[in-house]
Formats: C-alpha cells, sequence, structure tokens
C-alpha cells in the first residue's frame, strides 16, 4: 500500500534534483552579470578589454588592446570592447548605454568614446557611440561594420578574429583626417538652433553668391585670355578644386559641371605645332607608349598619372603633356623620381604590452625601380589609467570614470545578430 506512495515521491525528489543542478551548472557556465559587476578593464589590467569569461586568447586580447591604444593616441578617442556570457533578462541595447555612462567611456570634453558589447547567449552585439562620434559613426555605418566585419565570423565561433576585424574596420574610419577633427571637436549646445541656423545660412548665401561672382569673373579671364591650352586646363582646374572645398547650393552644381567640361574641352581641343604651324594628332594609348619613358608608362598603369602626346603627321614635331591624378596612394619614389611609391606592407615585430614598447616596420616600395625602404615606428606601451585621479565619480551617473575620459552616450549605435 505504501509502496506506490514512496515510489512516487522518490521519483518527484530524484526529477526535482536533476532540474536544480542542470539548472545551477547551466548557471555555472552562463553567469549573468549587471553593469556594476562588469569587471572595468581599466582597473584590471586588461587595457580596453572585458573578458571575464575568457572567450578571447591572450593573443586576440593583445591584438585589440594594441589597435585601440594606437587609435587613442592619434585620435584621444576611447573603445571598450566588453563580451559577456549573460545579461540575463537585460536588454542588450539598454545595458551598453547603461554600462557606457557607468564607466564613462571617451573624453569627456568630446564624448568621443565608442563600447562594442557582445551577449553571448542572446547571440547579440551592440555598437555603443558617444555622442561626439554619432556624426561620424552614424547607426547605419555601425550595423553595416557589424554585418560585414563581424557577423561572418562571429557565426564560425571566431570571436577574437571578428572583433579585431571590426575594430579596425572602427578604427581606419576615426583616423580619416576628416573625422579627426570631428572627434577633437566639442560638441557644444545642440539645443534650439532654428534662429542661429537661419541667420548662418543668409550669411552663407550671400557669401556664395560673392565667392562665385568672383569665381566665375576669374574663369571667363581665363578662357578668353592669352595663354597656352595646357596652362588653361590647369589653371580652371584648379579653379574646380577650390569651387570643391565650399559647399554651395544646388542652382551653383551646374556651374561645377559647366567648368567641368570647359576643362575636358581644353585637354582635347586640336592642337597646333609651334614649331611649324601645321596640326597635330592625339595618339592612342597603344602608339603613345613608344614616346614614353618607362617611369610614365608605369605611372598610366597604376593610375597615379595620365599622359596625352600629340604628334604632326610628319612626326617632325612632339608634345608630352602629363596630367596627374588626384586622390592617389603613390608619391614621388625619391630614388626615379616618378609618382609610383607606395607603402607596401606593415610589419609588427614585437606587440606593445604594459611593461615595454612595441616596434613596427613599414616598407615602401616603388612600382618603377623596384626601389625599397623600411622605416621602424615605435609603438608606445600600453598603459593602464589609475583609478586614484581627480574626479572620483560621475556627478548623478552613479559610476566611476577616474579610469576612462568621462564621456557620456545618448544611445547612439547600432546592433547585430549573429
Amino acid at each position: 500500500m505504501n509502496r506506490p506512495f514512496f515510489s512516487t515521491r522518490l521519483y518527484c525528489l530524484l526529477a526535482i534534483s536533476v532540474f536544480f543542478f542542470s539548472t545551477m551548472s547551466g548557471q555555472g557556465n552562463s553567469k549573468s552579470f549587471t553593469v556594476e559587476t562588469v569587471p572595468n578593464p581599466k582597473r584590471s589590467g586588461t587595457g580596453y578589454v572585458s573578458d571575464p569569461a575568457n572567450f578571447l586568447n591572450s593573443g586576440e586580447i593583445a591584438r585589440i588592446n594594441e589597435l585601440i591604444a594606437d587609435l587613442e593616441d592619434s585620435t584621444t578617442a576611447q573603445v571598450a570592447v566588453v563580451i559577456l556570457p549573460s545579461i540575463g533578462e537585460e536588454n542588450p541595447k539598454e545595458f551598453a548605454t547603461a554600462l557606457f555612462n557607468h564607466w564613462g567611456i571617451g573624453q569627456r570634453a568630446t564624448d568621443n568614446g565608442l563600447l562594442v558589447l557582445v551577449v553571448m547567449d542572446q547571440r547579440r552585439t551592440e555598437f555603443e557611440t558617444g555622442y561626439g562620434l554619432e556624426g561620424i559613426l552614424p547607426d547605419a555605418l555601425c550595423y553595416r561594420i557589424g554585418m560585414q566585419e563581424l557577423v561572418p565570423y562571429f557565426q564560425q565561433k571566431q570571436y577574437g578574429q571578428g572583433l579585431i576585424a571590426a575594430v579596425q574596420r572602427f578604427k581606419s574610419i576615426l583616423e580619416n583626417p576628416e573625422s579627426t577633427e570631428e572627434i577633437y571637436a566639442d560638441p557644444g549646445q545642440n539645443s534650439a538652433p532654428s534662429r542661429d541656423l537661419w541667420i548662418f545660412l543668409w550669411i552663407y548665401l550671400i557669401l556664395n553668391l560673392v565667392f562665385h561672382v568672383w569665381a566665375l569673373t576669374y574663369i571667363f579671364n581665363v578662357l578668353n585670355g592669352k595663354g597656352e591650352l595646357y596652362d588653361k586646363y590647369h589653371a580652371l582646374r584648379k579653379a574646380r578644386n577650390y569651387l570643391l572645398l565650399v559647399f554651395f547650393p544646388v542652382p551653383f552644381i551646374l556651374v561645377f559641371v559647366w567648368v567641368g567640361r570647359k576643362i575636358h574641352q581644353l585637354r582635347f581641343q586640336p592642337r597646333f605645332s609651334k614649331k611649324t604651324g601645321a596640326p597635330m594628332r592625339l595618339l592612342s594609348e597603344s602608339e603613345e607608349d613608344q614616346y614614353l619613358e618607362k617611369g610614365q608608362v608605369t605611372e598610366e598603369e597604376i593610375g597615379s598619372a595620365d599622359y596625352d602626346v600629340w604628334a604632326t603627321e610628319s612626326g617632325d614635331d612632339l608634345l608630352i603633356l602629363r596630367y596627374a591624378k588626384p586622390f592617389t596612394r603613390y608619391s614621388r619614389c625619391p630614388n626615379c623620381k616618378f609618382v609610383t611609391y607606395y607603402q607596401s606592407e606593415t610589419t609588427t615585430i614585437r606587440s606593445a604590452t604594459y611593461s615595454h614598447s612595441g616596434l613596427k616596420e613599414l616598407t615602401y616600395c616603388c612600382k618603377n625601380c623596384n626601389y625599397t625602404h623600411t622605416k621602424s615606428i615605435v609603438i608606445p606601451k600600453l598603459t593602464a589609467s589609475s583609478s586614484s585621479s581627480s574626479g572620483g565619480f560621475r556627478s548623478g551617473g552613479g559610476g566611476s570614470s577616474s579610469s576612462w575620459g568621462g564621456g557620456r552616450s545618448g544611445g547612439g549605435g547600432a546592433g547585430v545578430s549573429w
């Protein structure tokens, strides 16, 4: 009579025990963190990376620290990388914003911080940007970087490589000269700018009118003045470049297009020999190579310059004109003097640590004469900021900012899942 009752109770106890121990085991493997319990890497001596569950190996952490330290040295922007097993039922985006402001990532004056938060059990990564980086790293760009650089690696469980790729991409964008100016700039006051904005627009419109009247006068003087077509071409091209420096309203785009057409006409306008007065013909790409030096041909092949060769039918007069290409990666070679010199390789000889500096080598090579040159660059050693600096705790923030710069975030950025 009592055996069935006893057996039922035994089975219930066994089921509860199995459930309890499996739950405890799962909790042990994926400890849940709160904003306050996430290890601050600035205090724990791990640089910029907080990885309490050891998802990354030491080499990956060192590489991420090296990239971020180099970025902070060159731009003052601060990046924190946090990879956690779990944050419980918390929303990753809200958690990222709270953690960012709890630590105070970025400089106080510029709010130029970035937090990369990885939550493993939710398979989610959040990119949280400070106020000062929202213009440089808009939400759409953060999302694109996550999908292109991070997700492919994470889907293969190569978490360290994914984070390295994403950090490298952010680093290249933030170190762009145009972006660097925005990083250093003080965001200032952004509230109620409507009246000041209208005043600015009116002043800007008047200055644009004055500028374009002056520019058109200069252009007409160039076109109608005396001089060689080649000289007129470069004078007009320089004038167009000045137009690019001014963000002009839409109607003035027509001026820019018109100047571009005039530049094209000046380059390909029929020419006559200065010696005989005979008409000259523009040679084709295959025909002109026999008149060009090896370095000139190389410049054309790599796209650093373009050459036009004009010749009379009799071949008694020849004119070679060089047109430099803008925005090229090549510079003038110190050996052969052609614009065929470029940085071919960057090699890290010794990674920087907290005890010693690192060393990397930049290798430069010439596409024309094969001249090579190697330059050594010292990588500053990593530094862990002291937690005893003045400032103590952020007012109203609730968290210590002494080890970071005291930056703030308003929730900018984006997230990706894998």
